[in-house]
C-alpha cells in the first residue's frame, strides 16, 4: 500500500513573522525539496490568501486535494535548486490555525486551534462566520476572543468532512494543556463537543513518547506538523500515511475510521530542539529541569518571578503513569535532525549560509528530497556523495545525538558529532581530503565525548523520568530503584512503528461528561458600612456609594432583608437607570432567592409608566423612540431650519425634565409639536412620566408598592425624583436610595445635580449613609482619581480592599496615529498576542504583560467620532475588538410583524405569538415598499414609521438579498451570530457614558485634550460656535473623567495628541486641563516627538 508524509500546519506571508516569498509556487517547490506528499495551505481564513489559493489550485476530483494548476519550473521558485529535478507533486489540503483568547473559569485562556476544509466554498463560509466575529483581515492566524467550544461548534456546522485539531498542545503560552493559559483535560476546554476531537498535535517540544505518560491522551491520533513561517521549515515535523491521497482518506485515517487509508505515525524533531522543552527564563540566563524547578517552588534564582515552565514539566504535572505505555491502537514515530542543520554542523557553519545550502542542493540532486535521505536512502549511496554526511544520517537513525534543550522560547540544540570529533575532522581538512574515519569520529557513541556531552546523550525526559520515578517510594531499596531505572530505559526503547488496521479500531470511547450541577448563592459576607445601609430605616435611606464600594450587592442584600422581615415581593419595587441593569438585578436576585421563586419588580420609571398606560386604558398611544420623537417634533415645525430644530429640541426636553416652564423662545415649536403627537397618538418617553405624575396627584394611580429602592439615584432629574416621592408615604417610608454625587454625569438630559438637597428637603428625617470601601480598583487607581475630584471636597477617600499592584501611564503623542499605535501596542502586550517567552512579555515591563483577556480592557473616548481611527489601528494590529452598535432592525416590534408576514408568505410559520398581520400576498410579493402601500397608517403602524431607520434598513436588505427568502435566511445567520458574538472576548472602544456602571482591569483614556476633555461642544471644534455652544458644564466633565478613571482595576492608561483631526478640521488642543491635578510622580511618562528631515542643499558657484 502506498505510503505519503503530509505537514498539515504551517503558514502563508500573510501570518505575522513570516517570509514574505511564501506563495502556492514556492510551498510546492519546497515541499518537494522536503519530500511532502502533501502540505497544508495555512491561514486559509485570511481572505486575500484564500483568494490567492483559489486563483493557483484547483481541486482534484479524485483525491478532494488541491494542486497547482501550472506547476511547470517549479525549481525556480527556489534559486539554490533550479535545474533540480523535482519528483512526485504537491498537494494541497485547506488548513487554517486560529488563535482564541477569552476566560473560562475564571482564567485567561490562549488557545491555537487549527482547522481543516474540504473545499474553497465551505473555506469561504467558514470565514464569513468568523469575520462576524472578529478581524480576519491583519492575521493569517487571527486572533479571536472565541472560546474554542464555541468555535469548534462552528467548524462542525460548515461542513460534515470539516474538522479541528487543538495545535501545539503544550506550549506553554498558547496551547489546550499550555502552562500559562491552558486547560487540564479535553472536556474542560470543549465540553460537550469534547467527543468531536479526534487528533491532536503535539508539537515541537514533545513527541508521542511523553504523551503516553498521560492515559487521557490514549484514544487521540497524535500528530505532528512543522508549523512552518518559511519554506526551508517545511517537514521539520510531519505525518505518515498509508493508502491513496485525499482529504477524506486523511480524515478517516485519523478518525480512526478507514478502510483503505491507515495512519502509520509521525517524524518528529528531537523534542528537546524545542523552543519550550525546559524551564527557565531567557532573560535571566536561567534553565532547569522539572525537579530542580518544583526545588525551587517554581521561581527564578535570579529575578525572583516564577518561571515559563516547559512541555516536559506540564507533561509530567498531568501524567498519570510512571512510564510511557504505547496504546495498543496508536502508531509510533521517528526522530530527525533537519539536513541543513547536520550540514552546517559538518561544516561548522550556519545551516542557512551559502556554503551549507550549497551542500544540501548537491545531496538533494544526487539522492532525493530531504526526508528520503533522512529515512531511506542506504548509507552507501549517502557514503559516496559525502562519508561524514553518511555518518550523520545514520546516527540520526539510531538517536545518537547530543541534546542541548531549548527553554522559554530558545530552540534547543542537537547535535550528532562532538566537539572533538568536529576538529579532528575540520582541522585542515576538506570534504575531499577527509581524515581517517575510525580516527576522526572514533568507534562506538561515545567515543571523544567530554562528560558533559556524554550527559547530553541521554534524553532529557529519560532522566526526569527516573528522578520521578525515585521521588514516588522514597522507601524503595536502591536495587528496587535501580530496576526501576532500567525498567524505564527498556519502556522508552520498546514501541511499535506501525499498528494493525484491527489495533487501529479499538481506540477507546470519550468517557461520558459529567452531570452539570445547577449554580447555587454563595453566601455573601457584607461590610459594617454595607451592613448598616441594609438594616437602616424604617426613615427614608440614602446611601453615598463610591465606585465599586459594592453598590448593587448592597441594594441587592437590602431586598433580601425586607423579604426575610415578611414583605410580599410584590410590594418591593427596584427601580434602575436603565433595562441592562433592571436584566442585571433581576438575575442576580434569582441567583439569591433561587430559580422559581418569586422576586420582586426590578425595571425603569419609562417601562412602569408605559405598562400602565397600556393596561389602564385602551387607547394608549405609538411610544416613539427618541429618533422618531426628533423626527415628529420636525415635522411639526416645517418653517424652521436645522439647527433651530436642534436647539428647540434639546432645550424644551430640558425644561421637561427640570419642570420648568417652556422659555417663549421655543413655546410655539413644543404646542406645534405636542399637538401633532396628540392627533397621532404618539407619546414620547418624557410624556410616559408626565401621565403617570399626573394620574398620581390626581388620585387615579395608587401605588401597590410599600418599598421603593432606586439605584443610580444621582442621574434621575426632578421629574423622575418628583414621581418616586409621590409613590412613598409622605414622611418618606420605605424609600432607600443609592448612588454617587462624584458620578453625576447626565446633567445635559436634566439629571438635578444636588439629589442630597433635594432629599433632605423633601424628608428632613433622612438617614445618610456613606460606602468607602472599594473592592474594585487598586489604591493607587483610587488616589488619582479622588486628586481630580479634590475641588468638590470629597469627605471621605476611598479605600482599596484589595492589595492589587497597579499601573498608570501617560502618553503624549504628536499625532492621533500615533497615539492610536501605542494603545494598540499596550493592548497587545496586556492581552499576550505576541509573548512566546517570559523575556517578550516582560519588554515592555508592563505590570499585566500576556495575564488579561481582550474582555479585560477598555478604550473609553468623550464622543463617537474619537472611536474610528482607534477601531482601525486596534482591526490592523490583529486585536479582538468592539463598539456598541445599535439594536438590529429585525428586533423593532412592527418589523418583526412584517418579517412574520414574509414567513408565512414563504410558507414559514410565525413564532411570536402575536396577532397575525393582514396584508394579501399580492402586496406581500412587492417587497417592503408594497407592504407600507398597502398598510400606511393602519395600527400599529403609522407615517413615521415608513421613514425610521429601521424600516429604511429593511428595504435596503431586501433589495441587497433579492427578496424575503434571501433577508430571512441572513437574519437567521445573523441571530446565530450574534450568540456567538455575544459569547466572543472583544476589547471594548465605547463613551465613557456608555461604560457607566461597567469595570475592566485595564482602561485606556485617549484624546485628553482642552476642548474633548472637558468638552466644549461640537460647534466650538467645527468651527462654527454659535451663543449656545461653550456652555458646558465643566464640572460635569471632571466628573465624567473620574467615571472613566474609576472603570479600572489595576491599570489605566491615559494620552493626548499634539494635533488632531476631527469634523474636518485639523485642531491643535492644550493638554486637558484636568491633567494638571493628577500627581505627576504616581504616572509613568513617557512621550513621542514628531521628526522634521532636513535637507542641505549645496549652492552651485555657476
Amino acid at each position: 500500500m502506498k505510503q505519503f508524509r503530509a505537514d498539515l500546519h504551517i503558514h502563508s506571508r500573510f501570518s505575522r513573522a513570516t517570509s514574505k516569498k511564501l506563495s502556492p509556487r514556492y510551498l510546492a517547490a519546497w515541499s518537494r525539496i522536503k519530500g511532502l506528499d502533501v502540505l497544508g495551505t495555512g491561514d486559509f481564513t485570511h481572505p486575500e490568501w484564500l483568494n490567492e489559493l483559489e486563483e493557483q489550485l484547483v481541486q482534484d476530483s479524485a483525491t478532494g486535494l488541491f494542486r497547482l494548476k501550472d506547476d511547470r519550473r517549479l525549481d525556480h521558485e527556489v534559486p539554490e535548486f533550479a535545474g533540480t529535478p523535482f519528483s512526485g507533486r504537491a498537494l494541497f489540503m485547506l488548513q487554517g490555525e486560529i488563535s482564541s483568547i477569552y476566560k473560562r473559569g475564571g482564567k485567561v485562556r490562549k488557545v491555537h486551534n487549527l482547522v481543516f476544509m474540504p473545499t474553497i466554498e465551505a473555506a469561504r463560509t467558514f470565514s464569513n462566520k468568523l469575520a462576524e466575529v472578529g478581524n480576519i483581515t491583519s492575521d493569517g492566524r487571527p486572533i479571536l476572543g472565541l472560546d474554542s467550544r464555541n468555535l469548534l461548534e462552528m467548524v462542525l456546522e460548515t461542513h460534515p468532512l470539516a474538522f479541528l485539531v487543538p495545535a501545539h498542545i503544550w506550549t506553554p503560552w498558547f496551547s489546550l494543556f499550555g502552562s500559562k493559559s491552558g486547560f487540564d483535560t479535553i472536556e474542560e476546554c470543549f465540553g460537550d463537543l469534547s467527543s468531536e476531537i479526534f487528533a491532536l498535535e503535539t508539537g515541537l517540544s514533545s513527541d508521542p513518547e511523553m504523551n503516553w505518560l498521560w492515559s487521557h491522551l490514549d484514544r487521540f491520533r497524535l500528530i505532528s506538523n512543522s508549523d512552518a513561517h518559511s519554506g526551508d521549515n517545511l517537514g521539520r515535523e510531519c505525518n505518515l500515511f498509508s493508502g491513496e491521497m485525499s482529504y477524506e482518506g486523511i480524515y478517516r485515517s485519523l478518525r480512526g475510521e478507514a478502510l483503505g487509508h491507515k495512519f502509520l505515525g509521525t517524524l518528529e524533531f528531537f523534542p528537546e530542539e524545542g523552543k519550550y522543552h525546559l524551564d527557565g527564563h531567557r532573560k535571566c540566563g536561567v534553565v532547569m529541569e522539572p525537579g530542580e524547578t518544583r526545588s525551587r517552588d517554581g521561581k527564578c534564582p535570579v529575578c525572583g518571578k516564577p518561571l515559563t515552565v516547559g512541555v516536559l514539566n506540564r507533561v509530567l504535572e498531568l501524567a498519570d503513569r510512571q512510564v510511557p505505555k504505547q496504546p495498543a491502537s496508536q502508531p509510533g514515530f521517528a526522530s530527525l535532525v533537519p539536513l541543513p542543520e547536520l550540514i552546517g554542523e559538518i561544516l561548522d557553519v550556519g545551516p542557512k549560509t551559502k556554503k551549507a545550502m550549497g551542500m544540501f542542493s548537491r545531496a538533494i540532486r544526487l539522492l532525493g528530497p530531504e526526508l528520503t535521505i533522512l529515512r531511506d536512502v542506504p548509507e552507501e549511496d549517502i557514503r559516496k556523495v559525502n562519508p561524514l554526511l553518511a555518518e550523520g544520517v545514520m546516527r540520526i537513525r539510531r538517536g545518537e545525538v547530543l541534546r542541548q534543550p531549548g527553554y522559554d522560547g530558545e530552540y534547543g540544540v542537537v547535535r550528532v558529532f562532538s566537539r572533538k570529533e568536529r576538529d579532528s575532522f575540520l582541522k585542515g581538512a576538506t570534504l575531499v581530503d577527509l581524515p581517517d574515519r575510525d580516527a576522526a569520529i572514533g568507534k562506538g557513541a561515545a567515543n571523544g565525548l567530554t562528560a558533559e556531552e556524554a550527559a547530553q546523550r541521554t534524553p532529557v525526559f529519560a532522566s526526569a523520568l527516573k528522578e520521578r520515578q525515585a521521588g514516588a517510594d522514597v522507601s524503595q531499596s536502591s536495587a528496587a530503584s535501580a530496576a526501576a531505572s532500567s525498567a524505564i530505559d527498556d519502556a522508552l526503547l520498546e514501541f511499535s512503528f506501525d499498528v494493525s488496521e484491527e489495533e487501529a479500531q479499538e481506540a477507546p470511547l470519550l468517557p461520558g461528561m459529567p452531570e452539570l450541577v445547577a449554580p447555587r448563592a454563595p453566601s455573601i459576607v457584607y461590610n459594617e458600612g454595607q451592613k448598616q445601609a441594609i438594616a437602616a430605616g424604617p426613615q427614608p435611606v440614602l446611601v453615598m456609594a463610591g465606585p465599586g464600594t459594592g453598590k448593587t450587592r448592597t441594594l441587592v442584600g437590602r431586598i433580601m432583608r425586607l423579604l426575610d422581615q415578611g414583605v410580599s415581593p410584590r410590594h418591593i419595587l427596584a427601580l434602575t437607570f436603565t433595562r441592562r441593569a433592571a436584566r442585571e438585578m433581576e438575575e442576580r436576585l434569582v441567583l439569591a432567592l433561587g430559580s422559581g421563586q418569586a422576586t420582586p419588580r426590578a425595571d425603569t420609571l419609562h417601562a412602569l409608566a408605559f405598562e400602565y398606560w397600556q393596561h389602564s386604558y385602551d387607547d394608549a398611544p405609538t411610544l416613539l423612540s427618541e429618533e422618531g420623537a426628533r423626527r415628529v417634533f420636525a415635522e411639526a415645525n416645517p418653517e424652521e431650519t436645522g439647527q433651530r430644530i436642534r436647539d428647540a429640541w434639546d432645550a424644551i426636553n430640558l425644561c421637561r425634565e427640570r419642570m420648568e416652564v417652556c422659555t417663549l423662545e421655543y413655546h410655539d415649536m413644543f404646542v406645534n409639536y405636542s399637538a401633532l403627537k396628540d392627533s397621532w397618538n404618539l407619546a414620547d418617553y418624557t410624556d410616559l412620566l408626565e401621565f403617570w405624575l399626573e394620574q398620581v396627584d390626581a388620585g387615579v394611580y395608587s401605588c401597590p408598592f410599600t418599598q421603593v429602592l432606586v439605584d443610580e439615584i444621582q442621574d434621575l432629574s426632578p421629574l423622575q425624583l418628583a414621581l418616586i416621592r409621590k409613590l412613598v408615604p409622605e414622611g418618606g417610608q420605605g424609600f432607600f436610595g443609592i448612588g454617587d454625587p462624584d458620578q453625576s454625569i447626565y446633567g445635559f438630559r436634566g439629571a438635578h445635580g444636588d439629589v442630597l438637597g433635594f432629599l433632605q428637603e423633601a424628608w428632613p428625617t433622612l438617614e445618610v449613609i456613606r460606602l468607602t470601601e472599594c473592592y474594585r480598583s487598586a489604591q493607587a487607581v483610587l488616589d488619582l482619581a479622588a486628586s481630580l475630584m479634590a475641588r468638590n471636597g470629597a469627605p471621605q477617600p476611598l479605600a482599596a480592599m484589595r492589595a492589587l499592584p497597579s499601573d498608570l501611564r501617560m502618553f503624549e503623542a504628536h499625532s492621533p496615529e500615533a497615539e492610536a499605535s501605542w494603545i494598540g501596542e499596550q493592548i497587545r502586550g496586556l492581552i499576550g498576542a505576541t509573548s512566546h517567552s517570559l523575556k517578550d512579555a516582560e519588554s515592555g515591563e508592563r505590570l499585566l504583560g500576556g495575564e488579561l483577556s481582550p474582555g479585560d480592557v477598555a478604550v473609553l473616548v468623550r464622543f463617537k467620532a474619537l472611536v474610528d481611527p482607534i477601531q482601525r489601528t486596534l482591526s490592523r494590529l490583529g486585536i479582538p475588538c468592539a463598539v456598541p452598535e445599535n439594536e438590529a432592525f429585525w428586533v423593532e416590534p412592527r418589523i418583526k410583524l412584517i418579517l412574520e408576514a414574509a414567513g408565512r408568505f414563504l410558507g414559514i410559520a410565525g413564532t411570536s405569538g402575536e396577532e397575525p398581520l393582514s396584508c394579501p400576498d399580492t402586496m406581500l410579493a412587492k417587497g417592503p415598499l408594497g407592504v407600507a402601500a398597502y398598510l400606511e397608517d393602519m395600527p400599529p403602524f403609522d407615517r413615521l414609521f415608513w421613514k425610521s431607520s429601521a424600516f429604511r434598513e429593511l428595504v435596503r436588505r431586501y433589495d441587497e438579498l433579492e427578496g424575503w427568502a434571501g433577508l430571512l435566511n441572513w437574519i437567521t445567520l445573523q441571530s446565530e451570530l450574534e450568540q456567538v458574538r455575544r459569547r466572543s472576548e472583544k476589547v471594548q472602544i465605547m463613551t465613557m457614558h456608555a461604560a457607566k456602571g461597567l469595570e475592566f482591569k485595564a482602561v485606556f483614556l485617549p484624546a485628553l485634550e482642552d476642548g474633548i476633555m472637558p468638552f466644549a461642544g461640537t460647534g466650538v471644534l467645527t468651527g462654527k460656535a454659535d451663543r449656545n455652544e461653550g456652555s458646558y458644564d465643566v464640572e460635569e466633565e471632571r466628573r465624567l473623567l473620574y467615571v472613566g478613571m474609576t472603570r479600572a482595576e489595576q491599570a489605566l492608561f491615559l494620552s493626548s495628541s499634539g494635533k488632531r483631526m476631527l469634523y474636518g478640521r485639523e485642531l491643535r488642543l492644550k493638554a486637558s486641563r484636568f491633567l494638571a491635578a493628577l500627581p505627576q510622580d504616581a504616572l509613568k511618562r513617557s512621550m513621542l516627538k514628531a521628526h522634521t528631515k532636513r535637507k542641505e542643499k549645496q549652492l552651485s558657484l555657476m
